[in-house]
């Protein structure tokens, strides 16, 4: 026998996965690469500072888990003082070690985030192989998860590689499972083999990792107990322990936010609708179909408005929903010849339920994604695959079908993915403008100086820290007196108009102030609109009265001061069309 054709043949077969990984890296790099050349943004900054404050005890990874949104970095007289409190020490702790390996270099710290989407995007296409996807299927759904526009924020974002971490545990756990149950596929040799008792230590430990990521992990025994009817037969009395296990494990980490945490933390509205409100049913129901939007449709997930203008134009957005909706029921009807192909729609579904009562954001869509690229699978597959009986042309042409349409998907996601990475890159643009304009102002900064801000745009809700960061400043005060109308910025004329040295008159033109979604934010937070006068001169030292509104908003607000805003230790800066902070001087 000659071992060269042999030896050949090992090579190819061990070349395989080494170039499925690379094309796979060489594909991120391509979509998200440029977020290497970002530094911190918005949340990103709060997390450095108190990351590298902390200890590396529970208690001090626990403490760095918090964004104190108003009150600690930025004061605003139309929002209540709020600070978002969290239990992922894991997540932290890593992020914190990644810290000091590279140096405390936040530009670094974006190769880091770029390391855990290639980790979570071969260990899905391990778990697509795994459920019986050809490889270039497998390689084609994962590159798909791989550039969904979808992910952008999650990928280009630092504050979000706690999404990036416990997706990466519950996959490999999800692994672990599947191969301690013996899940056919999942094993070597026979193809339901069950696994030894070191993969169940090991899902289990990779559960335990998940939850110190992010709290949705807790979904894990409940999305996996979907496909377990499979094997259910087979050893069904470790499988009992092994539930009890996790569900042990769950219940204690709930214990121990909660000490942790002293009580639940939950946040209040807007952030996250509770039970009692009077719309949370129609908020649940609404906030599924619009992540199911995000996660089929591309549709943007916006924070704060991106669902409000969806419910106001009902028969767009029911109307849209119907196709995730219909692509869900394919897949389920599929699942029943191959029912562990419901592990898609009950990861889709299970990772989606903690999230819902949550004000939407971008990075909720990554998680749950893993479902959605299981049904992909599922699609992609019945359009690619001809009865084995069928004439060879009929089995080329679907695979000329499936091969067809997963390219042009894939063309589609790296276009959108490329536009929605402009959008954030503009967002950081704009942060990192009004930072630097604060940090270059003529008047000089000290310790302890009050910067007033009119216009200020949202993404430059960090200012504070933007600029102490890049100074070197400590005890800085934001104290906007306004909002820019639009999210980046001012795009029509304003004016400011001075009364008296106390007393300011700012007015602007086409534009309306808190109309919009920046309005809505305000009315979920605290139940009403900006009222014609807020005395809060023992919190920040003046004192607001609306001059003039109409049905979009306000027109005209002036802004009576106790001390001159002038004064030494005073800045007031001034955001237009043609400056992001122009200080204003006497």
């Amino acid at each position: 026998m000659n071992p060269a054709p042999q030896s050949r043949a090992g090579f190819a077969m061990a070349a395989r996965p080494v170039a499925a990984v690379v094309s796979l890296a060489a594909l991120i790099f391509l979509l998200h690469g440029r977020c290497l050349d970002y530094g911190l943004f918005m949340d990103d900054y709060a997390h450095f500072r108190q990351l590298r404050a902390c200890d590396w005890s529970l208690r001090g990874l626990t403490d760095a888990c918090r964004l104190e949104l108003v009150g600690g970095v930025i004061e605003l007289w139309w929002l209540p003082e709020t600070t978002l409190r969290f239990f992922r020490p894991v997540a932290f702790g890593l992020m914190k070690l990644a810290y000091t390996l590279v140096g405390w270099n936040p530009a670094a710290m974006h190769t880091v985030s770029l390391a855990w989407h290639l980790a979570a995007c071969v260990l899905l296409m391990i778990l697509l192989g795994r459920l019986g996807a050809a490889r270039w299927l497998a390689w084609a759904v994962t590159a798909l998860f791989a550039i969904h526009p979808g992910h952008v924020a999650t990928v280009q974002w630092i504050a979000c590689q706690t999404e990036l971490m416990v997706t990466t545990f519950l996959l490999a756990g999800t692994l672990c499972f599947g191969r301690f149950r013996g899940w056919p596929g999942f094993g070597h040799g026979l193809a339901s083999s069950p696994g030894g008792a070191r993969w169940a230590i090991a899902s289990v430990l990779f559960f335990m990792l998940a939850l110190g990521c992010r709290e949705n992990a807790i979904m894990f025994p409940l999305v996996v107990a979907a496909v377990e009817f499979v094997v259910w037969r087979r050893r069904k009395r470790s499988a009992l322990a092994l539930y009890g296990v996790l569900l042990v494990i769950a219940a204690a980490f709930l214990a121990l936010r909660a000490a942790s945490l002293g009580g639940a933390g939950i946040p209040p509205r807007p952030y996250v609708v509770s039970p009692t409100d009077p719309d949370f049913f129609r908020f649940i129901a609404d906030k599924s179909l619009y992540t199911l939007l995000g996660e089929f449709l591309l549709i943007p997930s916006v924070p704060i408005g991106g669902l409000a203008y969806f419910q106001a134009r009902p028969v767009l957005f029911y109307g849209l929903a119907v196709v995730p909706l219909a692509l869900l029921v394919v897949a389920c009807i599929r699942a029943r010849h191959r029912p562990l192909e419901w592990l898609g729609p009950a990861w889709l579904v299970g990772f989606m339920l903690p999230i819902l009562p949550v004000f939407p954001s971008p990075h909720h869509l990554y998680l749950p994604g893993v479902g959605w690229a299981i049904v992909a699978l599922v699609l992609l597959r019945d359009i690619s695959l001809a009865a084995p009986q069928a004439v060879r042309w009929r089995r080329r042409l679907r695979l000329a079908a499936g091969v067809g349409a997963t390219a042009l998907t894939a063309a589609v996601f790296a276009v959108v993915t490329y536009y929605f990475s402009l959008v954030f890159a503009t967002g950081q643009a704009v942060e990192d403008c009004v930072a630097e304009e604060v940090v270059a102002a003529p008047g000089g900064l000290h310790d302890g100086d009050v910067l007033y801000m009119a216009n200020l745009p949202v993404v430059a809700h960090y200012t504070k820290l933007a600029v102490e960061q890049r100074t070197g400043r400590h005890g800085l005060r934001v104290l906007p007196l306004t909002w820019s109308p639009r999210l980046l910025g001012a795009a029509t004329p304003s004016e400011l108009h001075w009364a008296d040295q106390r007393t300011l008159d700012v007015r602007v033109v086409q534009d309306r102030y808190f109309d919009g979604p920046l309005g809505l934010l305000v009315r979920e937070a605290t139940g009403r609109d900006i009222p014609d006068e807020v005395d809060c001169r023992a919190r920040l030292g003046f004192r607001v009265r609306v001059l003039e509104r109409d049905t979009a908003g306000i027109v005209a607000l002036r802004f009576e001061f106790d001390t001159p805003p002038l004064e030494d230790g005073r800045h007031l800066f001034w955001g237009s069309r043609a400056r992001w902070a122009c200080e204003v001087r006497p």
